[in-house]
């Protein structure tokens, strides 16, 4: 991956971190990796646990960060967070939202699908 994805995707998962903590989410954990992939943000409101993929897009040319998520990665998302709840004794119940962040000169978009 080079350098500029890298600094893109970082800078996304920093606008989505703030956008959920202004809606009162405390993080739990950024970036956990384990052997099925990694979560991006595990978040938390109350009783309900979000698991958080961000996709940023500093254009539409290779398409919507949505469509970027498929079938495998979902199940991957969820073994993932299986290990997670585990390791911390947290419910086993979550929902998936995908946070895509779209970079606009200075200015940014944020879009969520719930899965």
């Amino acid at each position: 991956m080079s350098k500029y994805k890298k600094n893109l995707g970082a800078w996304g998962e920093k606008i989505a971190s703030q956008y959920y903590q202004k809606l009162g989410f405390e993080i739990l954990e950024k970036n956990f990796s384990q052997k099925y992939g990694e979560l991006d943000l595990i978040i938390k409101k109350d009783h309900q646990i979000l698991v958080v993929e961000v996709k940023t897009r500093a254009s539409r040319l290779f398409g919507f960060g949505e469509e970027s998520i498929s079938n495998k990665k979902l199940k991957n998302i969820i073994q993932t967070y299986q290990i997670f709840a585990a390791q911390n004794n947290l419910s086993p119940d979550f929902q998936i939202e995908i946070c895509v962040v779209e970079k606009n000169n200075a200015k940014h978009k944020i879009i969520i699908f719930k899965i």
